[in-house]
């Protein structure tokens, strides 16, 4: 791990759970999905063929551990003080009427 390079926790946490992952190569493209074998979501994401399995793995991880944390199914609990991390602030209302998402939140 690089210096000062901190764990993801989304990541340790999805890891955590049972993820089957498919790929399938397309000329220059690979398609990844990410499958969770408990609520039977399934996440997509096409990346280029010649991209690291690694990263085209964590690409897919971290897409379905969005989706889970959208969905109520995930939460994201801060490994330091074990408490939950949550999109806003306890107390603190909402400014605006739309659905609030967790940081980075665009689902496809």
């Amino acid at each position: 791990m690089a210096h000062g390079a901190q764990p993801d926790p989304l990541l340790r946490q999805v890891a955590a759970r049972e993820i089957y992952i498919e790929r399938q190569i397309r000329g220059a493209y690979a398609q990844v999905r990410a499958i969770d074998a408990k609520t039977g979501f399934e996440v997509s994401v096409t990346t280029p063929s010649n991209a690291a399995q690694f990263d085209q793995n964590r690409l897919a991880l971290r897409k379905l551990g969005q989706c889970l944390i959208a969905q109520g199914h995930l939460v994201l609990v801060d490994c330091e003080d074990n408490s939950a991390v949550s999109s806003q602030k306890v107390g603190e209302s909402s400014k605006s009427t739309s659905t609030s998402f967790p940081k980075g939140g665009i689902y496809t």
